[in-house]
């Protein structure tokens, strides 16, 4: 082989490789002046955060685009260490991040939250920062703005080494008012024999996964009025979780819990809003209901076991289960009630459990049934209706009866158990509601429901939901007809 050739060769062999090298060296970083970041916002805003109560976590992009590497010399809070807000770059904690790069058209995401301390403030409050980048010794600045408020925190002051739990326990009946919101983590217990008063306008705010229970011989009063109604619902305030159910668990009335009283509430996005239980006498009303929505529940609105209830002007709509359960028997009255169930499980699955459940027996521990027989039920000038062919149930044992009376309402239904207790009833004709994805379920025009309700039943519950006087015949459900729903 002549050395001309061999010469030649290695040329050949070397210059791919002497090529591959450089080509897998790092281009050197853009080191101009008029280097800048683009960003996917200008600002990062937060809804109101509860004070000592984490945020959402918001995002924000970081763009090169440009055709060289940049580095981001430094990424810092203005208010450094004692800053509210809290960030974490490509996978490093602030508050502060030094020598980032981002490759020639890349970027990088960078997560932001906020947690606000307590201060003296009554009022919502603005909180305010800013992320502050500097690339070769320029500066950009993406604006950090949280509005906050301060708040009564009900944190677990008791542990029960039986049940091996933490709650708070209320000990002596107390008033809640409007003064500051309250905010209430775990359980909170109100014990036996004490009394919760809740006057107009406030607003009680469940963490995730806490409940509201009252033990024997407890009682709930909420004072609410049509101006200020007071207001059961999560913690948490951006619009994500506006109308997200299942952020929290439950009002509980135990067992022989008595005289509860709920007037103009609001109670919404938990998993079951008001559960009654057992009480053992027929004659006083466990639970006296008027003026209340109960919304957005993951599974049932109100649960009733063995339990007496009377309720006017109530509307409860939009749970995962059922909008109302009444188990183990008891007796019930709903006036001017309405119950409209449009409830789509995540991922759009449909709903398949009818929207008013009765049952009147449970299998014990040795497996024998126990019958628990219902009382009397009514249903007068009220509304059943939603998305599936049938929304009333009837879960009986063998044998029995339902002492029930469906008077002057509108319902969804087809099952023939139910005929003989209909009283000038309309069977699943549209009620017409105004804006069902709403949850608005006002009456339009051409509404059957308008005029064909029981006049007795009007002028004992002459007001409506919204405080408009009744005119008569009434019109059925909790809200009264009036042309303004039109515009």
């Amino acid at each position: 082989m002549s050395r001309i050739f061999q010469g030649f060769l290695i040329f050949i062999i070397l210059v791919p490789v002497i090529f591959f090298l450089f080509s897998c060296s790092e281009e050197p970083f853009d080191l101009s002046s008029d280097v800048r970041l683009e960003f996917s916002r200008d600002s990062i805003l937060f809804d109101t955060v509860f004070t000592t109560i984490g945020s959402t976590t918001q995002w924000l992009v970081v763009h090169n685009q440009h055709n060289r590497r940049i580095l981001i010399d430094r990424i810092r809070l203005g208010g450094g260490a004692a800053s509210v807000f809290r960030f974490n770059a490509d996978g490093r904690s602030g508050p502060e991040v030094r020598n980032l790069e981002i490759a020639p058209n890349d970027s990088i995401f960078l997560f932001v939250e906020v947690t606000i301390d307590p201060t003296p403030q009554n009022l919502p409050f603005i909180v305010s920062d800013s992320l502050e980048f500097t690339v070769n010794s320029r500066k950009q600045y993406v604006n950090l703005t949280a509005w906050g408020q301060n708040a009564h925190f009900i944190h677990p002051n008791v542990f029960d080494p039986e049940l091996n739990i933490r709650y708070h326990l209320i000990s002596e009946s107390t008033t809640w008012t409007d003064s500051l919101p309250y905010v209430i983590f775990g359980l909170a217990v109100v014990d036996r024999g004490v009394t919760l008063s809740i006057r107009q306008g406030t607003q009680i705010h469940m963490h995730n996964n806490s409940s509201l229970i009252f033990l024997g011989e407890a009682s709930l009063r909420v004072e609410g009025t049509l101006e200020s109604p007071v207001v059961f619902q999560g913690d948490r305030h951006e619009k994500f979780f506006k109308n997200l159910p299942g952020q929290w668990g439950r009002i509980w009335l135990s067992a022989t819990s008595k005289d509860h009283d709920i007037n103009f509430a609001i109670i919404k996005n938990g998993t079951v809003g008001l559960q009654v239980d057992s009480i053992g006498s027929t004659i006083e009303p466990t639970l006296r209901i008027r003026n209340t929505v109960i919304k957005n529940k993951s599974l049932i609105g109100l649960l009733a076991r063995g339990s007496n209830v009377v309720a006017e002007n109530l509307v409860v709509a939009n749970c995962g289960q059922h909008l109302l359960l009444l188990a183990l028997g008891g007796t019930y009255e709903f006036r001017h009630s309405t119950f409209a169930n449009y409830f789509n499980l995540p991922g759009g699955t449909a709903r398949r459990t009818s929207s008013v459940v009765f049952n009147n027996y449970y299998l014990a521990a040795n497996g024998s049934l126990q019958y628990r027989p219902f009382h009397r039920i009514l249903f007068s000038n009220s509304i059943i209706f939603g998305n599936l062919a049938e929304e009333i149930h009837a879960d009986l044992r063998p044998g029995t009866t339902l002492p029930i009376l469906f008077d002057h309402s509108l319902l969804r239904s087809s099952n023939a158990l139910f005929r003989p207790s209909f009283v000038n009833v309309k069977l699943n004709l549209s009620p017409q509601f105004h804006n069902v994805t709403q949850l608005d379920f006002r009456l339009r025009a051409n509404s059957p429901a308008i005029g064909a309700g029981n006049p007795a039943t009007g002028i004992a519950v002459p007001f409506d939901l919204l405080g408009r006087e009744r005119t008569l015949p009434p019109d059925m459900g909790a809200y009264q007809f009036h042309p303004i729903e039109e515009n």
